[in-house]
């Protein structure tokens, strides 16, 4: 059969059940096609077929027959389409994975519009109805928009200079940036996880002879270890490797596992009864996986109830909490917020499925390709693990397709990587399908706060209950109410603790912002009612709990200056038409992250500029906020200078969590390059003769006039030089010694980053449908380094909460365990027609104490959306919802009950 690929013919014989992406991956090495969903949901392996786009992860393979495709390759970075340079410059990409897809529909649409309407520019709908088909995980939908809408309009048709923000654009928008499920090595094998069928069962034994006799499989392991007992549907069982994907899916169903099915508490209502089974028994428990990065916090256990009692929970003022609550109750108890709130568990869902490659040299020596968000954690962690040299393991990872917290540390997949490796003598790559991913590599944990609220007359704090109860499934580690202790006002009486309730169901993991989206949708949503129970304009309420916090009282300045803030109705619900528009507030505050031991080594030769980091670019931007610095503190283009990250054997780099990177990184590299500039003026002077010689934008002024960079790094001695971030002053003004900092942990510094943020939304009242119509988002996190990064990111985060806020949910069945939200389709997260308009204020001043003059706003970005949009709704409805995601079922419900 043959079929023209970029123009070239290219003939094979389809198997009957290969399909077009299997083609252009697995025979022609065209790997810029990605497959995310699997199902023709999410449009990341879009190619063109004969002009036409289609997804080819549902196009078979014997459809190829004499089709003109066109993968992403077809445009390189000598012939750029006008929607590739589009993209580039106006950051419609963020960690680049289902670029090449949302490129190949751009170009299908460009084509179209252009022969129908010329250089016209398409409105916003236009384009969402074009884009549909895909979804972006990093959510850039604002960047897309603007690219498809310029690119269509002219703009780029004949620009070769057009500003490109982020220095691997390039490599992104036309498929050639490399990511760990592209990696291909001689006689590399993949691998398959066995999984459990049910939620809780003793394994008597597990037999896979005949697993073994087919031919292809390079080896078989066991993953439960010495306890042969399964907690939760989908827990791994077995591995398999062999020559290709089919082969191991084939052997899977070739093991044979007897299980004695156990009773099983699915929910966390169902492992509250009397009688509920025991999840972990007490011997068991040291067993029990974290849900936040390590927490371990010292819970009191009655069978899978965990409690953090008040006498060893960070809580303090309990009795006198409960005092001023019960005597609101009897006096005034019209004014008393008493409710509970709920939030779903939300799965990460990176388009990049958790991935790694293992191959072993030797006995001792381990290589490991890993979308890890922190690949010097892991090579410490697999070290430790296998009982290695720390110098015989390397971790890279160059390229991240998304992660939010889902691919920290020693993930399981990469042990299953390395065993396999070891068992097949053999490279092998493990890769997690759409369903695996949805359904058991980790979600935000769900969660359930006892909330009740009293202020003073005049709005100032008073009272506060906080109990919260955490579903992390068969994980523990959830701290809500721990982490809000730290950022409460002073003043407040609390009677804060933290509960968690083990049951059998995938554990969660650590997700953008921990406990913070859930923490701040119950206590925002309590201010904002505090001030309707009290008569109170809701900014008036939230300056009395700033206190003198100057930070926030100027956020609250200009949320007073948003016209439809100002302008809006201040009674709830006043609105009788069908569509009701409303306007919430929330406030948000996250803790400073940085990484103390983050090095940066910058080398000077006749080759130019060179950085090196061990740190990770999962879509933030660290590689180019890196670049960013070096044109910050040299004076030359971004694109002019190298950086190599992403390589654990590179000086230490921080996790790509809790938004440390750029704090982390921005200042050490300034302060590198500035050595920098000093070796070379001095060699301007010493070996060129220059006089009066001084460091000048790009160069060095002298008497003679200006000589850049690249003409005395000919001359000059080749010169390194690496920086340390060093620690800031902790809280209290207390500075730990570098020797009590983890190499891999980041480290707290004073104050915090402060937001708010106000949404819009129109209510359908006849289909409960909310449409979010603006957002207006204020951030103080001190200086913005790259303010297209921070744009990005802000952006990304706000979508990212409303899918939190108004459609994520994974959904299990109580009967089996079994995740039924398992596809794209069945989870929804927000697409490019969801977004609303979304405006961004920096206040920028502050953190001058800050080592850089910033901190980060990433995690932050996402905190306090969900919160606003419930007040809107209120604002709209007069229904107050107390669950995410607000389903159009519970606005129609909440809506009849007010009736």
């Amino acid at each position: 059969m043959k079929t023209y690929i970029n123009g070239n013919s290219f003939e094979f014989e389809p198997r009957h059940d290969e399909t077009a992406i299997d083609v252009l991956r697995d025979r022609v090495g065209l790997t810029g096609t990605k497959m995310a969903c699997g199902g023709g949901v999410c449009g990341a392996c879009t190619v063109r077929v004969d002009g036409v786009p289609k997804c080819s992860c549902l196009m078979p393979a014997t459809h190829m027959e004499g089709a003109d495709i066109r993968t992403i390759e077809d445009h390189g970075q000598d012939n750029l389409h006008p929607v590739q340079r589009a993209f580039m410059s106006n950051e419609g990409l963020q960690c680049g994975f289902c670029t090449p897809g949302f490129v190949n529909e751009g170009i299908a649409f460009y084509d179209k519009w252009r022969a129908e309407h010329g250089t016209s520019e398409p409105s916003k709908n236009e384009v969402a109805l074009a884009m549909g088909g895909h979804l972006c995980r990093c959510a850039a939908y604002v960047g897309i928009y603007a690219a498809i809408q310029k690119a269509c309009a002219g703009e780029y048709d004949d620009v070769t200079d057009a500003p490109i923000f982020r220095v691997d654009a390039p490599l992104k928008v036309t498929g050639a940036a490399k990511y760990t499920v592209d990696m291909m090595f001689e006689g590399q094998m993949e691998g398959k996880i066995l999984r459990s069928k049910h939620a809780h069962a003793n394994i008597r034994s597990i037999e896979w002879s005949e697993a073994e006799k087919l031919d292809g499989v390079g080896g078989i392991v066991d993953l439960l270890g010495d306890e042969k007992k399964v907690r939760w549907f989908g827990q791994p069982i077995a591995a398999v490797a062999a020559i290709d994907e089919q082969t191991a899916l084939t052997a899977l169903k070739l093991i044979k596992v007897d299980y004695e099915i156990l009773p099983a508490a699915i929910g966390t209502e169902a492992a509250q009864k009397e009688a509920a089974p025991t999840v972990w028994e007490k011997d068991a428990r040291n067993g029990i996986p974290s849900a936040a990065e390590g927490i371990d916090l010292p819970y009191r256990w009655t069978n899978n109830f965990g409690h953090v009692p008040s006498d060893i929970a960070i809580s303090t003022f309990c009795g006198k909490a409960k005092r001023a609550l019960e005597t609101k109750r009897k006096n005034a108890p019209q004014t008393v917020v008493e409710r509970s709130y709920f939030s779903n568990q939300q799965a990460h869902s990176a388009l990049e499925p958790r991935a790694a490659v293992a191959k072993w040299d030797g006995e001792t020596k381990l290589h490991v390709e890993a979308s890890s968000q922190s690949v010097l954690l892991v090579k410490l962690e697999l070290a430790e693990h296998y009982d290695l040299d720390p110098d015989d393991v390397t971790v890279n990872g160059k390229y991240i397709g998304g992660a939010f917290g889902a691919k920290g540390g020693l993930y399981q997949e990469i042990t299953v990587a390395v065993e396999l490796a070891r068992a097949a003598k053999a490279p092998v790559r493990v890769v997690n399908s759409r369903v695996e991913e949805l359904s058991y590599a980790g979600a935000r944990t769900g969660s359930r706060v006892e909330m009740a609220l009293t202020v003073k007359d005049d709005g100032s704090p008073d009272a506060m209950k906080f109990h919260s109860f955490g579903d992390a499934g068969v994980a523990a580690g959830a701290a809500p109410a721990a982490f809000y202790w730290m950022m409460s006002p002073s003043g407040l009486k609390r009677d804060f603790s933290d509960n968690i309730i083990v049951n059998n169901t995938p554990p969660t993991m650590p997700m953008r912002a921990p406990d913070a989206p859930q923490k701040r949708w119950a206590v925002e949503s309590a201010i904002d009612e505090a001030a309707v129970l009290n008569d109170l304009d809701p900014v008036a309420l939230r300056r009395k709990w700033a206190g003198d916090h100057k930070i926030q009282h100027r956020l609250l300045d200009w949320v007073e200056d948003i016209p439809q803030w100002r302008d809006r109705n201040r009674n709830a619900g006043s609105d009788s038409s069908r569509f009701k528009r409303g306007i919430g507030l929330a406030q948000a505050k996250w803790m400073f992250l940085y990484h103390p031991h983050t090095e940066i080594r910058i080398t000077s030769s006749p080759d130019g500029f060179t950085a090196f980091n061990a740190t990770q670019d999962v879509g933030n931007g660290i590689r180019s906020a890196i670049a960013k610095a070096m044109e910050d503190t040299l004076g030359i283009s971004r694109h002019d200078v190298t950086v190599e990250i992403g390589d654990s054997d590179l000086p230490p780099g921080c996790m790509s969590t809790g938004s440390q990177g750029t704090v982390s990184t921005y200042p050490t590299t300034v302060k590198a390059c500035e050595m920098v500039i000093e070796h070379l003026v001095k060699e301007a002077g010493a070996k060129m003769g220059l006089n009066n010689v001084r460091a000048a934008k790009g160069g060095v002024d002298h008497v003679g006039g200006f000589t850049p960079w690249s003409e005395i790094q000919k001359v000059a001695e080749p010169f390194e030089h690496t920086d340390k971030r060093g620690a800031e002053p902790m809280y209290m003004g207390l500075r730990l010694p570098m020797s009590m900092m983890g190499l891999t942990m980041p480290a707290m510094g004073q104050n915090m980053s402060q937001s708010a943020l106000v949404a819009e939304v129109e209510v359908d009242t006849n289909l409960g449908k909310i449409r979010p119509l603006n957002i207006w988002t204020g951030m103080a996190c001190g200086k913005i380094h790259h303010k297209e990064l921070a744009d990005s990111q802000m952006y990304g985060g706000v979508i990212q909460g409303l899918g939190f806020a108004l459609y994520e949910e994974k959904v299990i069945d109580p009967a089996s365990g079994a995740t039924l939200s398992s596809n794209m389709n069945d989870y929804r997260i927000p697409g490019i027609g969801d977004i609303p308009d979304i405006h961004i204020h920096y206040d920028e001043e502050g953190f001058e104490f800050v080592r850089g003059g910033g901190i980060g706003l990433a995690e932050h970005a996402t905190v306090p959306i969900a919160a606003a949009i419930g007040n809107a709704v209120y604002h709209a409805t007069g229904w107050r919802p107390t669950q995410t995601p607000i389903t159009p079922d519970a606005v129609l419900k909440g809506l009849e009950a007010q009736q």
